[in-house]
């Protein structure tokens, strides 16, 4: 069966959280922390290649068609953000190149965490929490939001704004590593148990493609392409 439906999902591109090493001491997380001189370079670099990519074309074989006489419409593309700094301004950059513009939705911004934890903790040890997290889906290890908690917002994310046999928009949502990681196990009906061995690795700007048929049949095309990163070598 043809896909009805696409889903282009982005990691913001790096931001000054992402450079820190693992000894560096967290004072709490910080949502709102900015783009660094690289990343703004990633969020353009994809923005010149995005556009004339067939991800936002058709799904199927071949290359999306280029406007002109006779070519058709193109499908809708809708750009949703999490309003988090780092996500909102890759998807600004993005969503210019495209032409249209970005509406912000909190249910995709990053994992709820402390702004100031009870004890500081290094980054090494903030890993360590996110992934006692995902081993124990329920949990809210040092009070950051349960995996259950997040999956369940970007299912309400979904449900609302990308309902199955909806039109055929091309759905292009800048998010963060730990809510794309939901995003992904919800698209395609992953169970929780899987994430003791199975996670997606997301690079900045890394770029996944799902297609979904109208019966809701969901498939991985594209994971964390970054064929646009060369730009910025």
């Amino acid at each position: 069966m043809t896909a009805a439906q696409r889903f282009v999902l982005v990691r913001h591109a790096e931001a000054s959280l992402n450079v820190l090493r693992d000894d560096d001491v967290m004072p709490g997380f910080d949502p709102h922390a900015g783009l660094t001189p690289l990343g703004e370079r990633q969020a353009r670099a994809l923005a010149e290649h995005l556009p004339g990519d067939p991800a936002v074309g058709p799904p199927g074989p071949g290359p999306a068609p280029r406007p002109g006489p006779g070519s058709g419409p193109r499908p809708a593309v809708r750009v949703y953000s999490s309003p988090q700094r780092r996500a909102a301004r890759t998807a600004e950059v993005l969503a210019a190149a495209l032409g249209v513009p970005v509406l912000a939705d909190g249910r995709l911004a990053e994992l709820r965490a402390p702004r100031a934890f009870p004890r500081p903790m290094t980054v090494r040890q903030w890993d360590a929490v996110l992934e006692d997290r995902l081993r124990r889906p329920a949990a809210e290890p040092a009070g950051v939001e349960s995996w259950a908690a997040q999956r369940r917002r970007v299912r309400e994310f979904l449900d609302s704004r990308c309902p199955v046999g909806a039109d055929g928009a091309r759905w292009v949502l800048v998010s963060h590593s730990e809510t794309l990681q939901a995003v992904l196990f919800e698209l395609l009906g992953l169970e929780d148990a899987l994430l003791h061995r199975t996670r997606f690795k997301i690079s900045n700007t890394g770029v996944f493609i799902v297609d979904r048929t109208e019966d809701g049949c969901a498939s991985l095309v594209v994971a964390n392409s970054k064929t646009h990163l060369a730009r910025t070598a």
